[in-house]
């Protein structure tokens, strides 16, 4: 078993992915929303729930994941970008890189990074990789390319040791849609499949009566729509076609392709690939927190794949 650290853990869609291979071995997680680490500790197992910057001691292993939020760049000077306080979430994750000196390590984050401040942030972070003593590789990965029932584009950092070769996994061209995962029965006494139709207001029950599969506000007559924007807003999925991507609360926003009502964080997790074994803890919205900001499980099954398969190919030399 190849031993394996989690960082921005989450509620645990990444790790769930690498544990799924039957190869990996969780050693040590970390995230700091409280209710994120509830989930886990209930469904995958032990994570310290702290923020990282307390971490004084993380032990080695053979891989290391995560994906530091990126809300801090600055506009106005990216030069100094990586030397802005409010970035210590990419320079920890760093310092802790350091510590667990793992031989391949995977950073995930929203495929905008690519273009951020034309890309000199992720400019910024490469150097950074390089500095460190890793080779790397990069490129924006479709997750319904890998078994995911939605169209969700993630920008995949790989840095390997020397002598590591890494290859990104191939598509598998399942083609997985909406009807797909939401189809299959839900179990009576799931906590987290709990419809939620009389939320909805008689106003936008009539809107929803015209809105059919896959269409959004801008199919109701226009003395009936809202401030908001006609593509984005009430958008119903399609049975036939891959999710949106899912993000937190799109549960409010989302709706069920055939019913009048949005759709359920059991609904929302079957779309990122969680087992409906998985009980989320928390309000609905940091339920919606947890499965919006998770890497889809199919993804990161594929990711772990290809990871142990590099790291096998080194042993073998």
């Amino acid at each position: 078993m190849l031993k394996l650290v989690s960082l921005f853990t989450g509620s645990g869609g990444f790790d769930l992915g690498f544990d799924k291979t039957g190869k990996f071995e969780t050693v040590f997680a970390n995230d700091f929303n409280k209710w994120a680490c509830i989930s886990y500790q209930r469904n995958v197992g032990d994570i310290v729930c702290d923020d990282i910057r307390n971490l004084k001691e993380v032990p080695k292993a053979d891989v290391m994941i995560g994906g530091p939020p990126c809300q801090g760049f600055s506009t106005a000077n990216p030069d100094r970008c990586m030397s802005d306080p409010r970035n210590w979430l990419f320079k920890e994750y760093f310092r802790v890189l350091e510590m667990v000196d793992p031989q391949l390590f995977i950073m995930e984050n929203v495929s905008g990074m690519k273009t951020l401040e034309k890309g000199r942030v992720l400019q910024l972070i490469l150097e950074q990789i390089s500095e460190i003593g890793y080779n790397y590789q990069w490129d924006i990965l479709n997750s319904y390319d890998y078994g995911a029932a939605q169209k969700r584009r993630r920008l995949i950092i790989v840095g390997t040791k020397p002598g590591i070769i890494w290859n990104f996994p191939k598509p598998t061209n399942e083609n997985k849609t909406v009807g797909d995962v939401l189809s299959k029965p839900f179990r009576s006494d799931d906590p987290c499949h709990l419809p939620m139709i009389s939320n909805l207001s008689e106003k936008n029950i009539e809107r929803l009566s015209y809105i059919p599969q896959g269409g959004s506000m801008k199919d109701c007559p226009e003395e009936i729509r809202t401030n908001s924007s006609p593509q984005r807003a009430m958008r119903r999925l399609d049975m036939s076609k891959p999710s949106h991507t899912i993000v937190h609360n799109n549960c409010d926003h989302y709706y069920h392709p055939t019913e009048p009502r949005r759709i359920t964080i059991r609904e929302m997790a079957r779309i990122q690939g969680y087992p409906d074994s998985y009980i989320f803890e928390g309000s609905k919205n940091e339920q919606s927190r947890q499965v919006g900001n998770s890497v889809p499980v199919t993804l990161a099954y594929n990711l772990a794949l290809s990871v142990f398969k590099s790291l096998k190919a080194k042993e073998s030399d």
